[in-house]
């Protein structure tokens, strides 16, 4: 075809086509339509008898539901957990922006976010759907129902609430059981097994497994930056030791009681107060004399704060009436357990005020501190916690109070961990 008839055609191909092609981007249809993608976070787990195995697969039954309805593109969740682990993103996410800044990193068009809280055969489920470009929620349900056996939620159950949450169609479900997932083994003993787990120590709390955030960019410098990290699962005493419990390590031990007991006699008024006037090591001794140890700072700022970021054990307000501080004119130790209000949301008590408590390691930066104190090093323990004799800013979850392990005073405690 010569030259001028090649350019001729090509403009009337122009001429025709494109007008097409305009049609298409004004109307918004295409031939081939993007299917969104979807990611399905691991559901949260709330209280003690709800099960990560069970929260997991009811998560991985919700992938495999909304896959096979080809309406999403679901994200596996092997692929998720490498990305942002590759990526350093911080978990656990309990904010709509952060679940959207997840998304935006995963390429994601929406997410799916909730939880799950068992009491026994009764169970209680949130579910999210956020739209990612726009930050904001889509759809929520809210279901709780009665005898549901464990594992039974995941099949008609389980698939209306999906039915309900994404708005599909229920003809496009097969007819059927749906996926054969692995489920946690039923036991009709799961009850007495976690009752005997939380019970195993009388007079301590067990703390399940999770991630915390630990520090905060409001305080000191020492207490940044805030970071996530995941703990093992380990018992707390609900109260600071007393000296009750003290003087029966003193007269089995022969160890140095207390400076304010005259005659190394305790004052029977005081016996309920937690102990004072003990040093590192003398908390250490008497932890390692009842098969247990100091916790670690990580430890302690979980039993305060559970797995939501807050300034106090009970939230981001101070109130007197909860903490025995400064602020609140008691003006010396109250006996243990006195602050009832105050207690952290797995129900330990006195972590905000009465005494300092000595917790193990050393006084050392966080994982990417930006500034390097000269206090730093294996020099200082820590006391966390607040005390009577401090006001509320020391009685911050945060708080750290750094100061020689051989260092006796008059506010200064501790508490006993114990391992599974």
């Amino acid at each position: 075809m010569p030259f001028d008839q090649k350019t001729l055609f090509c403009n009337f191909l122009s001429v025709l086509l494109i007008p097409l092609f305009i049609h298409f981007a004004e109307s918004g249809e295409a031939k081939y339509p993007v299917v969104p993608l979807l990611v399905i976070t691991d559901l949260r787990t709330v209280g003690d008898e709800s099960s990560i195995a069970e929260a997991n697969a009811f998560s991985e039954f919700i992938r495999q539901e909304v896959e096979r309805t080809g309406l999403y593109r679901v994200l596996s969740r092997s692929s998720m957990l490498s990305i942002l682990k590759a990526n350093k993103f911080p978990l656990p996410c309990h904010e709509i922006d952060c679940f959207a800044a997840m998304g935006n990193l995963l390429g994601a068009d929406q997410v799916l976010a909730g939880n799950i809280q068992r009491h026994g055969e009764n169970i209680e489920i949130t579910l999210r759907l956020i739209e990612v470009k726009k930050s904001r929620f889509l759809n929520t349900v809210y279901r709780k129902s009665r005898e549901i056996s464990r594992g039974d939620f995941i099949g008609e159950w389980g698939r209306k609430i999906i039915i309900e949450l994404f708005k599909i169609d229920p003809a496009r479900f097969e007819t059927g059981d749906g996926p054969n997932l692995p489920l946690p083994t039923p036991t009709k003993t799961q009850d007495e097994i976690l009752a005997a787990k939380r019970n195993r120590y009388p007079g301590m709390i067990h703390i399940p497994a999770g991630e915390v955030v630990i520090g905060s960019n409001e305080g000191d410098v020492c207490e940044q930056p805030p970071h996530v990290v995941y703990v093992n699962e380990f018992y707390i005493g609900k109260y600071e030791v007393t000296n009750r419990e003290y003087e029966e390590f003193v007269q089995s031990t022969g160890h140095r009681s207390p400076p304010h007991w005259e005659g190394g006699a305790l004052p029977a008024s005081l016996a309920d107060h937690p102990v004072i006037w003990v040093s590192y090591g003398d908390a250490e001794s008497y932890c390692e004399w009842r098969s247990g140890r100091l916790p670690t700072e990580i430890e302690w700022e979980r039993a305060a704060k559970s797995d939501q970021p807050r300034s106090f054990p009970w939230g981001d307000r101070f109130g007197p009436e909860r903490a025995n501080t400064w602020e609140s004119g008691w003006g010396e130790t109250a006996p243990a357990g006195s602050f009832p209000q105050g207690a952290s949301p797995f129900g330990v008590h006195d972590l905000a005020g009465n005494v300092f408590e000595w917790v193990s390691g050393f006084f050392e930066p966080y994982p990417g501190a930006s500034v390097t104190l000269e206090e730093y090093g294996k020099h200082l323990r820590i006391l966390r916690g607040g005390s009577w004799n401090f006001n509320s800013y020391y009685a911050r979850t945060t708080h750290r109070f750094a100061r020689s392990g051989g260092e006796r005073g008059r506010d200064y405690g501790f508490r006993l961990v114990r391992d599974p």
